[in-house]
């Protein structure tokens, strides 16, 4: 009879409890309330928090999927990118001295002729993708790992991602199978080399020499590129500096300058 008592006056006391004190995805969560913030956020947490991760990782700029709560491999791969973009660890655990950095701006690497085009940093192992002077999106990939493989024609080369200045020359929308695997979606920019959509795309070089991004990733990336659009990398043996061609000056800055020199001439006496 005691143990009765107990049990009904502790499901009295659980309905008391207001539904407000429990943190929930309907907006009664805010950043900075009556929930702690996590000292760090990884792969398969859940909750509130993970949500609100996730919206601050795409407003910043890195695809971590629908904000529902759960931190799946799209919220992973945006962590990957953020943490290569901000020379951070590359452990996939989001942690709480970092929220700051979500409201930095991305910076555009550096100038360029195209207010338009694909950037890729073999270094960080991130593609930047650039539109009218500003990064509207940073994709984590894996690129070339350095070690030996047999070429089609049996031969033992090594796996090297080429550097330089390009223009994507051909595309396939779907799968191409070739003798190292498949290639989802590929944008081809230099010989048989492409950036490509790949179910591998570890936070580290893993690549016989094309660019690997995550499948979902080259889902939303493919309808932003076109046939000769200019494609940059460079990061892993050139800096960008010796790859990405200066910015000739506008009308507008070639006038200013005139201007300015003009206007510094001493007055004749």
């Amino acid at each position: 009879m005691k143990w009765a008592l107990l049990l009904v006056v502790s499901l009295v006391i659980a309905l008391a409890v207001p539904v407000a004190a429990m943190p929930s995805m309907d907006g009664e969560f805010t950043l900075g309330g009556d929930w702690p913030t996590p000292a760090g956020i990884g792969p398969n947490d859940r909750g509130p928090w993970v949500a609100e991760l996730q919206t601050a990782l795409n407003e910043a700029g890195f695809r971590a999927g629908d904000p529902d709560g759960n931190f799946g491999r799209s919220t992973l791969a945006a962590v990957y990118a953020f943490q290569k973009v901000h020379d951070l660890s590359r452990d996939g655990i989001f942690r709480l001295e970092h929220w700051n950095l979500l409201d930095e701006q991305l910076e555009v690497p550096g100038d360029a002729p195209e207010d338009t085009r694909i950037e890729v940093d073999l270094g960080r192992q991130v593609l930047y993708l650039i539109e009218q002077d500003a990064v509207s999106m940073v994709l984590p990939i894996s690129s070339a790992n350095g070690g030996t493989y047999r070429n089609l024609s049996g031969s033992v080369v090594r796996a090297t991602t080429p550097e330089g200045s390009y223009e994507f020359y051909r595309k396939v929308d779907g799968w191409r199978i070739s003798y190292l695997g498949g290639l989802y979606r590929p944008f081809y920019f230099s010989g048989g080399y492409a950036i490509h959509g790949s179910g591998s795309v570890p936070p580290y070089p893993a690549s016989h020499g094309c660019i690997r991004v995550e499948m979902w990733d080259m889902d939303f990336l493919a309808p932003q590129l076109e046939l000769g659009m200019p494609v940059y990398v460079y990061g892993a043996r050139d800096e960008r500096s010796s790859i990405v061609p200066s910015r000739p000056p506008t009308d507008d800055e070639i006038a200013a300058s005139r201007f300015a020199v003009g206007f510094g001439r001493a007055s004749p006496r």
